[in-house]
Formats: C-alpha cells, sequence, structure tokens
C-alpha cells in the first residue's frame, strides 16, 4: 500500500513537473518581438478603436523594439492609413501629392541584447490618421508592428485681426471648381511690406508649401494656384500669415473630379486576374478594342482619391484592338480605381474599374541605382512591343492627362529643409 502511494505520489510530481515545464515552454516559445511606438499624447485608431500613441505633423515619434537577435539589421517601414507603405528612407522624401519617391528598404541595427531604439521625424505630408509600423529581422525573420495615429495639433485658433484672405476659381466668386481649376488668391490688411507665408492643407491633412508672397504698401497681395488632377478631391484650406503681424487667417476651397462621360462604341475590361480585383504588388491585365484602326489611345488612372495618374498612350492595332499590362506597388492606397481609355481621334471614351487591396512591403534595396528603380503604375507589357515606354515618363505621357505636380519653393534658403537633410550630420 505505501510502495502504492508513493508511486501515485511520484506519478503526481512528475506529471506537475511536465505541465510547468510545458506551460514554460508554451509561454517562451509565444514570446516574440515588440515593437512600441511613443508620442506626446493618445488618440483613437480608427482602425480597431483601440488608444494609441500619437504625434503630430513636424513633430517626432520614438520607436521602441525587443526581441530580436544581437546586432541584427531590422527593416523598418510606416504603413499609412489609406494602405500605402514606404520605408523610412521614403517617408521622408514625400511630396505630398504624387509620393513616387524611390522606396528604399531602410535597415536599423540592434544592440547585443537584440533591442533597438530610434527616433523619426513626421512631416507635414503625414496625412492624419492610423499607422501601422512593421520591424522584420533580417536574420531571423522575427517580425513586429506597432500603431500610431497622426492627429491635427491642439489650437485656439488664431488671434483677431484685421486680415482677409479670399480664395476663388478664376474668372468667377466661387470657393470651388474640378480639377485643372486656378485660384486666386486675394490678401488683405496685412503690415504693409511684409513677408506673408502661405500653405495649402489638403482633404487628409498633408501640407502643400506655397512661395512666400510679399504685401504691397497697403498690406495687400495677390497670387493664384492650379489644381491639377494629380491632387486629390475634397476641402482644402488656405492659410496665410503674416511673418511681422502674426495675423493669421484661411480660406477655404472645394476641388472636385472631372466628370468623364462614356461615349461611342469602343469596350474596356479588366481581362486579368478574372475578379478585377488585385493586390499592390499584382497587376492588371487591360483590353480594349472597337477604336479607329491605328489611332492613339490615351490611358489614365483614377486612384481612391478621385488624383489621376497618367498612362503611357497606346496604339491600337489594324483592328482597332489594344491591350497593356499595368504593374502597382506598395506606394499606391488600397481601395477602388478606374481606368480611362479616350480614342484620340474618333472620341470614343469608355471606363472600367478594379480593386486593390493590401500587399506586403517590397521595397527597393539599396544598391539600386535611382534609375532602376521601379514606379508605379508601370505598364509593364503592351501591344506596341515597348514596355520600356511605361518608365521614367508614365507620369505624363497619355494624352488629356496630368503630369507630375510641380511644388513651388518658399523664398529663401532652404538650408537644412531640404529631404536630403535628414540624412545628412548636424541637420
Amino acid at each position: 500500500m505505501q510502495r502504492f502511494l508513493r508511486s501515485r505520489r511520484f506519478a503526481i510530481v512528475f506529471a506537475t513537473t511536465i505541465a510547468l515545464m510545458t506551460v514554460f515552454f508554451v509561454h517562451q516559445s509565444a514570446a516574440g518581438a515588440v515593437y512600441t511606438a511613443h508620442g506626446p499624447t493618445a488618440a483613437t485608431c480608427t482602425a480597431n478603436g483601440s488608444q494609441a500613441p500619437a504625434g503630430y505633423q513636424d513633430g517626432y515619434f520614438g520607436s521602441e523594439l525587443h526581441g530580436f537577435w544581437d546586432r541584427e539589421s531590422i527593416e523598418i517601414s510606416f504603413r499609412f492609413p489609406d494602405g500605402r507603405t514606404f520605408s523610412p528612407f521614403a517617408a521622408f522624401l514625400l511630396d505630398g501629392v504624387v509620393d513616387m519617391p524611390p522606396n528604399y528598404k531602410t535597415v536599423y541595427d540592434a544592440d547585443v541584447a537584440g533591442d533597438l531604439y530610434f527616433e523619426y521625424p513626421i512631416t507635414n505630408k503625414w496625412p492624419y490618421g492610423c499607422y501601422i509600423f512593421t520591424a522584420v529581422g533580417t536574420r531571423s525573420g522575427q517580425t513586429a508592428s506597432g500603431q500610431f495615429v497622426v492627429t491635427p495639433r491642439p489650437s485656439a485658433g488664431p488671434d483677431p485681426s484685421p486680415a482677409r484672405l479670399d480664395a476663388w476659381r478664376n474668372g468667377t466668386f466661387e470657393s470651388a471648381g474640378e480639377h485643372d481649376s486656378t485660384v486666386n488668391l486675394h490678401g488683405r490688411f496685412f503690415f504693409p511690406n511684409e513677408v506673408v507665408s502661405i500653405w495649402i492643407t489638403q482633404p487628409d491633412g498633408t501640407v502643400l508649401n506655397y512661395p512666400q508672397q510679399i504685401a504691397s504698401d497697403v498690406g495687400n497681395f495677390e497670387s493664384s494656384f492650379t489644381f491639377t488632377n494629380a491632387h486629390m478631391t475634397g476641402h482644402y484650406t488656405f492659410t496665410a500669415l503674416g511673418t511681422r503681424s502674426g495675423y493669421q487667417v484661411f480660406a477655404p476651397f472645394e476641388l472636385r473630379g472631372r466628370t468623364s462621360t462614356p461615349s461611342g462604341w469602343a469596350t474596356l475590361r479588366v481581362a486579368a486576374p478574372y475578379s478585377a480585383a488585385t493586390s499592390q504588388h499584382g497587376g492588371i491585365a487591360i483590353t480594349g478594342s472597337l477604336f479607329s484602326p491605328g489611332e492613339p489611345v490615351g490611358l489614365w488612372m483614377t486612384l481612391p482619391g478621385n488624383a489621376v495618374r497618367g498612362l503611357p498612350t497606346q496604339l491600337a492595332d489594324g483592328n482597332g484592338d489594344f491591350f497593356t499590362v499595368i504593374d502597382l506597388d506598395e506606394r499606391l492606397p488600397v481601395g477602388h480605381y478606374s481606368v480611362t481609355a479616350s480614342g484620340v481621334t474618333s472620341g470614343r471614351l469608355v471606363i472600367s474599374s478594379f480593386d486593390v487591396a493590401d500587399g506586403t512591403f517590397q521595397g527597393v534595396d539599396a544598391d539600386v541605382p535611382p534609375a532602376a528603380a521601379p514606379r508605379a503604375p508601370f505598364v509593364a507589357e503592351t501591344n506596341a512591343g515597348d514596355s520600356s515606354k511605361g518608365g521614367p515618363n508614365n507620369l505624363n505621357d497619355a494624352a488629356n492627362s496630368p503630369g507630375p505636380e510641380q511644388t513651388p519653393h518658399d523664398i529663401g534658403s532652404q538650408g537644412c529643409n531640404t529631404p536630403q537633410a535628414y540624412w545628412t550630420p548636424n541637420c
């Protein structure tokens, strides 16, 4: 009987030990790399309703990483609220409109404990919303991600002043217009001869620079700005700030997309994928038919925010047909797209649509020269047989489609206020 009790006691102890070892093993296995973002405040991430660290444009955030291998290189990427993904190198070079810098992979080195901390600037080209930061160990394959929110700075509003700012579409007095509209800006009652700084806040919260103006002897100035098809549609705000007087005033403007009405009997379809849905690192095959034999066909793509990107003009064959394969990548947003084809001589216009879902960050290796870095959208194949035409000029080659936005520079020396400055010591 005692032998039985001792055996039973031993079995219980052995089973308990095994259970504890199993729990410990599972705990150790479940533990992985961790990415913690740090910011000066907190805000709600609209993607899942949770609270997340937050920060402001023209500020900084901190990245704290643990659980990687000792001294391993860690590849970092930032997923923007609209689904675009950029490396830290590319995220600092955004222009706020076309946003197609070479997406070079950016790595940081962990210390001997597999830990890493770095700080990164939030430029005013980062839209408001919830971001996902991702880190991947290049040797271990460990992956960690963290959330961060870019939120508007709290503001009590400008002090009362006599200054005024009006923005209206040229030829009218309407504060609204379509793509390609020229907006007249009229500022009044600033300090005589003072420099007036101006900037444009886009619908997603990103900011476009604008040349500083010099007020007249009575404190007035006049200027103009043209919205191209490359701009997203929505509510814009022009801001003018007197650098001497401190007077700050605003003027709203509503940008709308042009309406394209299909005409004629030509057809356009997404031939592949069959579901007319792809991912950011996928592509679509477009076929057009019943255009005039041999005519040029203008081709452009409308993004989810109604901004337009031109594609190389296609050439219909002797039967009035053409096809093209368009490659995409992670620098384009997720959502609903449309492609428009317009016969240059026949005037036949037709539209087809497709959806783009999330894709993983791939980026470009650092040893790839800028001229060879891929662009998107990119015509990879066409019935014309010259796929290279879809490369460097793919943003301004299409008939009746926009070219890349040219953002004017402010008056004075740029100093450390250049994209390259972040990577330059002492800036």
